[in-house]
């Protein structure tokens, strides 16, 4: 530096090529200030376009979880109503009338989400009409039954179906939505990172100029390249980072996705293994399932590398996360108090962590998911966790509410036996399938004698009584691969696979006895002796169709009732005697 400035002094000429360097240095930042201006701008532009986005995401997911919370408040309502309607539970008829405002304030809630969409105004106001004829169908239920009316034969059909296809019409709007805005997200990532590569470039530019020009200075040359490798580190660091989070997500929203998918629970349980251990590769995991008794939880699922160990079956109080409703331990606490549910089995691990996160859909919890490691679990996966879980329990929720509906479809609701709808399909499907097995077929029709009579001394109540408990009978009586079903009233239709007449009648016999001796009580009063008639039609020699071996079963059923009732009467019997006649 010292013969530098020798020569500066020594040579006034060259002075001018110095201030052309500071010229062209002085020129160069400005240059890059202006460029990294406009890239600052236009970085900053497309971060809020990618915040829009993904704020219009989330509405989207908004809106769905919206409409399914439309659905389920639908169903608890109607359930409760009609359940009323068909027991005179005042407990039902408070709840279904609890939930008449909560329907319109989620139908009100539903409004307003998609206002902004001229279609799903339409959808969701046709939406609304069917769900208000549903809720006004269930009101009427209800009074019709506080006013004393007699609802055996009178109460409305569920119209779920109409419900449910508007539904789907509106959630594949927004899947629509959620498809287009997701794609938009894509191409303003995509747009972000080259930008974020230009800036780079341009960096690594400004990195080489400067060190051309100023290398003749040491200092600044040294500062320079300080500055430059802590910024490269700092850069590289927050680009792996925001990699890290993307791929995070996108594997979190594949895995929200495919949940949503699932038909039945054990997809669910074979999908969790494999999701959540590539979602958390560090974390091994068990998934616990409430039972609808809410007094036991079970493991169903689990993956990974245990540390810690975990009971299979534990009551839901054991475990903090289920009682607090919240993840646990909690963030930057020690897990003072242990779940009863985990066990810490090696000594050789002082590090090892757990995490409970509840499952919770629709406030009621339907499990836990246990999270493991020989280390602490950091705040990153416990957030990754934390909406997993979300995902996990909304899919849960979903098919306990399928579930709940198709059980609604086949049983009816006051026997738990299947109705006569499931009865028909049941019976043309097993038909076939015993003509293809050339194996015999039996019906019984089945009717409770004097029913009526039993009704107008007893009162109703104690005839639903009875009901109940002579359907406790027939599931006692058959096997658990036979049918039995309520084919409407007092009368009652059972399919006994693979059963000849002989056997058939053995069965009725048993049936015929078990309810002889049926005691019934009601309002811890006892009712007097119950007999049934029973009509046995068998496939093949009686009947080929099932329309027809109905008929021949009703019609022996009617000459038993002729004969005095409590008895078995046979088709074939009916047919001997016809022609001994």
């Amino acid at each position: 530096m010292a013969d530098a400035s020798a020569q500066s002094s020594e040579s006034p000429p060259r002075r001018p090529g110095r201030l052309g360097f500071v010229a062209r240095l002085t020129l160069l930042y400005l240059s890059l200030a202006a460029i990294m201006l406009v890239l600052g701008l236009r970085v900053w532009q497309t971060t809020e376009q990618q915040l829009d986005t993904t704020d219009w995401i989330a509405h989207t997911y908004q809106v769905k979880a919206e409409i399914e919370a439309v659905l389920a408040r639908l169903a608890n309502m109607q359930a409760d109503a009609f359940g009323y309607a068909a027991t005179g539970e005042e407990a039902r008829r408070a709840r279904g009338s609890g939930q008449v405002p909560l329907l319109d304030t989620e139908l009100g809630v539903l409004r307003q989400l998609i206002r902004d969409n001229p279609v799903q105004v339409r959808n969701v106001e046709a939406l609304a009409k069917v769900v208000g004829a549903q809720r006004d169908a269930a009101i009427a239920a209800m009074e019709a039954r506080r006013a004393g009316h007699d609802l055996t034969a009178t109460l409305p059909a569920l119209a779920i179906n109409q419900v449910h296809s508007l539904a789907d019409i509106m959630l594949a709007e927004e899947d629509r939505l959620a498809s287009e805005r997701r794609l938009r997200a894509e191409r303003v990532v995509t747009f972000t990172r080259l930008l974020t590569s230009a800036a780079v470039g341009l960096s690594l530019l400004f990195l080489g100029v400067s060190y051309w020009l100023v290398r003749r200075s040491h200092l600044r040359d040294v500062a320079v390249r300080t500055s430059l490798s802590a910024s490269n580190e700092q850069l590289a660091q927050a680009l792996t980072e925001t990699q890290r989070i993307s791929d995070s997500m996108l594997k979190l929203s594949l895995f929200g996705e495919l949940l949503q998918s699932c038909r039945n629970l054990d997809e669910v349980r074979d999908g969790v293994r494999g999701a959540l251990g590539a979602l958390l590769p560090g974390l091994g995991g068990r998934l616990a399932l409430i039972n609808p008794s809410q007094n036991l939880a079970a493991i169903g699922a689990h993956w990974g590398e245990h540390g810690v160990l975990a009971e299979s079956v534990f009551a839901p109080e054991d475990c903090w996360a289920l009682r607090r409703g919240q993840a646990y331990p909690l963030v930057g606490a020690s897990a003072s108090f242990t779940c009863k549910h985990v066990h810490w089995p090696n000594p050789d691990l002082p590090e090892a962590s757990y995490l409970c996160v509840p499952l919770a859909a629709q406030g009621q919890m339907i499990g836990v998911l246990t999270l493991d490691a020989p280390r602490a679990i950091d705040a990153d996966e416990r957030r990754l966790a934390t909406a997993a879980a979300e995902q996990l329990a909304l899919a849960l929720a979903n098919l306990r509410l399928q579930d709940t509906l198709r059980t609604q479809s086949i049983r009816d609701p006051l026997t738990g036996l299947f109705n006569r709808r499931y009865l028909e399909v049941s019976l043309e499907r097993e038909l076939a399938r015993a003509t293809r097995r050339v194996q015999p077929l039996a019906v019984l029709m089945l009717d409770l004698d004097h029913f009526k009579q039993f009704n107008d001394s007893h009162g109703h109540d104690a005839g639903d009584a009875l009901l109940v408990q002579f359907a406790v009978v027939l599931r006692r009586c058959i096997r658990s691969e036979d049918i039995a079903c309520r084919y409407g009233g007092e009368e009652f239709t059972v399919i006994l696979l693979d059963t000849d007449t002989a056997a058939a009648l053995q069965r009725a016999e048993q049936i015929r006895h078990a309810t002889a001796a049926l005691a019934v009580e009601h309002r811890e009063q006892p009712l007097g002796p119950v007999t049934v008639s029973i009509g046995v039609a068998v496939f093949p020699q009686d009947a080929r169709t099932a329309e027809d071996l109905l008929q021949r079963a009703d019609a022996a059923l009617y000459r038993a009732k002729e004969l005095g009732r409590n008895r078995v009467v046979t088709v074939e019997s009916i047919s001997g005697q016809a022609q001994s006649a």
